[in-house]
């Protein structure tokens, strides 16, 4: 998949990079393909295209993003927020660029900036919310993700990204399970002080069991 994207500005000392699928993004330029491609979704009766796609429109342009990749970015960028409302980097114009396009042509039902506290590398998302699923909780769950750009001191491949998030997954779930076992540990110790809170010292004043 990745031969599919465009990445750009490498004279940049910020890298920028978007993500553009090559054989949809032409159709936002030439109007005889879009033509036929919304003929050939037609005459197919592909109805689950129609549900996504507005006939006078391209198709999304942009990197579908299935599960372990969401899951990537989740972990590299936990924070999330509208990108009227992201104010922890300048966005860099390529990324301005592509989410002023994604507003003007429809694409999406929200756009949100994910990015990190400490080591920010954001990078852009857009949602378009399931047929089924438009409001409520459920609507950000269900809805399909595209990734439109990233910026970052160093540019890298989707494998580097999802290898460095697994090393960060690794490392924040040892944490976890340590803070986990320490405090299964302390309650042990504690043990027999919580049993005596609730059964009384025996011999030392405690109930009087004989009946």
């Amino acid at each position: 998949m990745e031969h599919l994207l465009t990445h750009n500005n490498a004279s940049m000392k910020t890298e920028v990079e978007t993500f553009f699928i090559e054989e949809t993004k032409e159709l936002m330029y030439d109007n005889e393909k879009l033509d036929q491609w919304n003929s050939l979704v037609d005459e197919l009766g592909l109805k689950g295209q129609t549900e996504i796609v507005k006939t006078d429109k391209s198709p999304i342009p942009f990197l579908w993003m299935n599960q372990t990749l969401v899951k990537v970015f989740e972990e590299l960028c936990p924070r999330k927020t509208n990108i009227e409302e992201y104010s922890k980097t300048p966005i860099p114009v390529e990324a301005l660029s592509v989410a002023s396009l994604s507003k003007k042509e429809g694409y999406f039902d929200k756009i949100e900036v994910w990015y990190n506290d400490t080591n920010p590398d954001p990078v852009v998302i857009g949602y378009k919310f399931d047929a089924a699923h438009k409001t409520g909780w459920t609507a950000e769950f269900y809805a399909n993700k595209y990734l439109l750009a990233r910026w970052s001191d160093v540019k890298s491949t989707l494998a580097e990204l999802t290898d460095r998030a697994k090393k960060l997954f690794t490392l924040r779930r040892a944490n976890e399970l340590q803070d986990s076992i320490k405090q299964s540990q302390r309650q042990l110790e504690d043990l027999e002080i919580e049993a005596n809170k609730q059964f009384g010292f025996a011999g030392a004043g405690g109930p009087d069991l004989t009946f």
